[in-house]
This record gives structure tokens, sequence and C-alpha cells, in this order.
């Protein structure tokens, strides 16, 4: 598959190869989505500390409403993304953390919801947007989806 410059997304600093498995998932994830999601294993594979290639593996199987995949898709991204932060595996613990660490935590939060675990998904949120409070990563996007608490009688 040859992609034009303007349909690529840009997915930051990346290896080539890693970039262009990337561009393919995405260009065929609605046509054939058993070929994106192996083009996004392979960007993995080929260099495991690309964040980018968990985001979009995260985000198809979201899409495909495989919420346990992404849940255990989204558990690697967030250990990865802070082992390259140096901060701690549990984002419980965290103090500070970089953009690509609280993205990867945001899309915990909504993965969490989606499978029916709201007091982790607001536990994880009051992390995110006590650390990001000029909510940068969008963590209020995800908040809103919460369910109201329930009104006393």
């Amino acid at each position: 598959m040859n992609l034009d410059n303007d349909d690529k997304l840009d997915f930051g600093d990346l290896p080539p190869a890693v970039d262009q498995l990337l561009q393919q998932g995405v260009a065929s994830h609605f046509t054939d989505p058993a070929a994106a999601e192996e083009f996004f294993r392979q960007a993995i594979a080929l260099d495991p500390t690309a964040l980018p290639a968990y985001r979009c593996l995260f985000k198809h199987h979201n899409r495909k409403r495989q919420f346990e995949a992404a849940f255990a898709t989204c558990t690697q991204w967030l250990a990865e993304a802070a082992r390259q932060a140096g901060i701690a595996p549990q984002w419980q613990a965290w103090q500070s953390a970089p953009r690509p660490a609280l993205a990867a935590l945001k899309g915990y939060a909504f993965i969490q919801l989606r499978r029916g675990n709201q007091g982790d998904a607001a536990a994880a949120l009051d992390v995110l947007l006590r650390l990001d409070p000029e909510d940068g990563v969008g963590g209020s996007v995800v908040a809103a989806l919460l369910p109201e608490p329930t009104a006393l009688v």
C-alpha cells in the first residue's frame, strides 16, 4: 500500500518502517480490520518502544468493541510510557508524568469505563486531572462520560 504524503498521519519521530506499518494499519482499518491489526502488531514487534503503535492498536480494538483486548494493549502502553518516563509503573503513585504517559492514562480510564469499571476509571481520572490541570490530553472528555452520582433520597 502506497500512501500520499497528504494521506499520512503524523505519528512523530518513529523509524520509517514503524511509521509505514502504522500508516498501512490506519489506511486499512475500515476495509480490512484483520490486516490493520496485524500492521499494528508488527509495528509493536518491530519497535516495542513506539508508543503510537500501542495507541493505534488500542483504538483499533476499542472501535471493534474488543474491550478486553483493548485493555490488555492499554496496560502495555501504560507500562511502556511509564518506563520511558522513568516513573513508577503504578499510575496511582505518580506525582508527575509527561504527556505520553498521561495520554496512556487517559486511554486506561476510558477503557475501564467501557469495561464497566467506573471506580477504577474515576481513580485514574482523578490522577490524570490532578497531573494535567490544563487538560492538555483531554481527560475532561472521558470524565464527562462518568455517570452522575446518585442523589441520596
